[in-house]
């Protein structure tokens, strides 16, 4: 008499004749990769909380400062597809993705200095101390390469993971990073 599931061992199916089998990621390896789509996340928050008094410090009109902020969907819609389509064919010998991780976080870095030091390159251009146009126009170059740096960064990282692991556990670690963020921007407000 047959048994159900007689043919599994363990509580696992029996891997099919020609289907490679994955090694196992040690988790060690993924938590560093969900490290830098958490660090990625951060990134976004900083931007979303801090930039806009920073812009109004400058004196940018709200009127203007919306048009800057249109650059992150901008840059999703037109980067992420072309990152991934690049990412996905790439065969360079530090694999496919981490090239385009490093170059999204070295831009993220130059975008940040950009944007923190944009006053004193307004400055030194030759702005004075009523009227900061050469600053207001370094801070939108820096403001927007942060959105691209971003969106460059953020597929191929969330594309590694899916890579090392299956979308299930992909998925258990978003929502533990997405329940940490929260828990945190609530402490915060109070």
């Amino acid at each position: 008499m047959a048994v159900p599931g007689g043919h599994r061992q363990r509580g696992r199916p029996r891997a099919l004749i020609g289907e490679p089998v994955r090694p196992r990621v040690p988790l060690r390896r993924l938590l560093r990769v969900a490290s830098v789509a958490c660090g990625i996340q951060f990134g976004w928050a900083l931007q979303l909380s801090l930039l806009t008094p920073y812009v109004q410090e400058l004196g940018i009109p709200h009127a203007w400062s919306s048009i800057i902020w249109l650059c992150g969907p901008l840059s999703g819609l037109l980067v992420q597809p072309l990152v991934g389509h690049l990412s996905d064919r790439c065969n360079s010998r530090f694999g496919r993705r981490r090239p385009f991780i490093v170059a999204g976080a070295t831009s993220i870095v130059v975008a940040v200095l950009i944007i923190g030091f944009s006053a004193d390159i307004g400055g030194l251009l030759g702005d004075g101390a009523d009227r900061r146009p050469r600053a207001v126009a370094t801070f939108v170059v820096g403001f927007w390469l942060l959105d691209v740096a971003n969106n460059v960064t953020q597929g191929p990282c969330r594309a590694l993971l899916a890579d090392l692991t299956g979308n299930a556990f992909l998925f258990f670690i978003g929502c533990i990073y997405d329940f940490i963020i929260s828990a945190y921007q609530l402490t915060m407000k109070t």
